[in-house]
């Protein structure tokens, strides 16, 4: 494994080295145009064939793949390009240095580890032809709202199984949350604040809506699945009043309420809107939900799968891992999913290391992510 260690640490500085900060999230990021643009020279390079599938604002995804012997079926590898914003950074978080046997740098975690190795176990099986065509997909849009993952699922080009690659540890992840984010507004009237009386208090308003919210969220923990653990709700953000002499307005706050799996995004929507009401009838807060929410379903555990199986061997064979987990965040296999692909999340990498401002990931996972994709490439 010594030269595909080489190739896959090479491969991965130089994603690193590529800023591909989703413009959703920061608006002087690159987005991930020139991480496709770079892998597809790769792929070419490699004999491999390509494809970029537009998606949005300029936006690609990135495709190869290499033919199996069975040409009507297909399994899919995808990990994304895009990458959270840096902020307050010792190094340079583009360097993707190696120090103490680790590559440094933003996205080498989450989620260009699992990328590189995707990338370089197909373009290293050599004459070992799979029996099903094996598709390696860099998706665009994952930090925000998986655009890349759903534009992939409405391709219309059917996929038995899929691997979704994120910083797992090289564990295997067959279930994992879903999310559903809105906003919810509180209208006041203004009034000057030396005669607050005439008007009515939208922030006065939003706290009774936040403290309501802060106990449905303590009756969440008891719905506890047996995988992912409890759904939860957040209040993220909140914004109102419009200057300092003026009664508010209006007030509004962001919800993220993640799902379990069998958790639906209108029912956990209608339940907040039952405690809105509550609100509205007994305490005449004029609340209202602001729709639609971005919605990003948990997806169905993938417990009983043949990927599931197939991929658990593979890393207890290299990592000595492959133990059904659940993971509390959500991923592509939310989007992909919905088309009917059973996903199992799996990678190199720790969660505790991504969206830090010291990112990194450990050579020694990333080498045997490498062999760990090529062992399910061969076996599916």
């Amino acid at each position: 494994m010594s030269s595909l260690r080489a190739e896959a640490v090479s491969l991965l500085q130089s994603l690193v080295q590529i800023e591909s900060i989703n413009p959703s999230t920061a608006p002087t990021g690159s987005g991930e145009q020139q991480v496709a643009d770079f892998l597809a020279t790769y792929c070419k390079e490699k004999g491999l064939a390509y494809e970029l599938q537009p998606v949005k604002d300029g936006r690609s995804n990135f495709l190869t793949w290499l033919p199996g012997k069975d040409p009507s079926r297909r399994v899919l590898f995808v990990a994304h390009m895009d990458t959270v914003p840096v902020d307050k950074w010792e190094s340079d978080p583009f360097s993707g240095e190696i120090r103490n046997g680790r590559v440094y740098g933003r996205g080498s975690c989450d989620d260009k580890g699992s990328l590189a190795a995707m990338i370089v176990a197909i373009c290293n099986l050599g004459e070992q032809q799979p029996e099903a065509t094996i598709v390696v997909a860099g998706s665009v849009d994952e930090e925000y709202r998986k655009a890349g993952a759903r534009a992939i699922g409405l391709s219309g080009v059917r996929y038995e199984a899929a691997v979704v690659g994120e910083c797992t540890d090289l564990e295997l992840v067959v279930a994992h949350k879903g999310s559903v984010r809105w906003q919810v507004e509180v209208e006041g009237v203004p009034a000057h604040t030396s005669r607050p009386s005439l008007g009515v208090n939208a922030i006065t308003g939003m706290a009774k809506v936040v403290l309501a919210l802060d106990e449905y969220s303590k009756m969440l923990e008891s719905r506890s699945h047996p995988l992912v653990g409890p759904p939860a709700l957040t209040v993220s953000l909140i914004e109102g009043g419009i200057e300092l002499a003026t009664v508010p307005p209006s007030c509004r706050i962001w919800i993220d309420r993640r799902l379990t799996p069998g958790e639906h995004p209108q029912d956990a929507l209608e339940e907040v809107e039952s405690i809105l009401e509550t609100l509205r009838r007994k305490d005449q807060v004029k609340v209202h939900s602001l729709l639609p929410a971005l919605e990003d379903p948990a997806p169905a555990s993938a417990e009983s799968s043949r990927i599931a199986a197939i991929a658990a061997k593979a890393c207890a064979d290299v990592a000595g891992t492959g133990k059904h987990v659940g993971a509390p965040y959500g991923t592509d296999a939310s989007q992909l999913s919905l088309a009917g692909i059973p996903c199992i999340v799996l990678g190199p990498g720790s969660a505790a290391q991504a969206h830090t401002n010291e990112e990194f990931i450990q050579v020694s996972e990333l080498t045997k992510a490498v062999e760990i994709y090529q062992k399910i490439m061969l076996s599916y």
